[in-house]
């Protein structure tokens, strides 16, 4: 099972709480809550939260991928946090937690790392 719950409002950064197995078959689902996200907000910063998400496979890393360049291409930041367990493993063996990484200072990008900054 996967959900996505979203919370945030006004100027605030959205944040989408994914939970559950974040597969192939869901990761349509990602796509669609991030530009109805990105649609209905005004703010710079999108947050996936990424704390109860249990799995996450090759299809879903590349929909995070995407999701990252979506953003880019509208001046959003995208960023990536608590990533746990298996999760935060294969997006760092992959080379995607690397990859999406930008500092703070950048107007566009995804920061990975959990919320107490590392």
């Amino acid at each position: 099972m996967f959900n996505i719950r979203s919370s945030g409002v006004g100027l605030a950064p959205r944040t989408l709480h994914l939970s559950g197995e974040l597969d192939m078959a869901f990761a349509g689902h990602l796509r669609e809550a991030v530009e109805r996200t990105l649609a209905s907000s005004a703010g710079q910063w999108l947050i996936v939260d990424l704390r109860d998400t249990t799995l996450i496979d090759s299809g879903a890393v590349k929909e995070l991928v995407d999701v990252h360049r979506l953003a880019a291409q509208q001046g959003r930041v995208l960023v990536l946090r608590n990533a746990q367990g298996i999760v935060a493993e294969v997006l760092r063996i992959t080379g995607v937690a690397a990859a999406l990484e930008r500092p703070a200072t950048r107007p566009t990008g995804t920061i990975y790392g959990s919320s107490n900054g590392s």
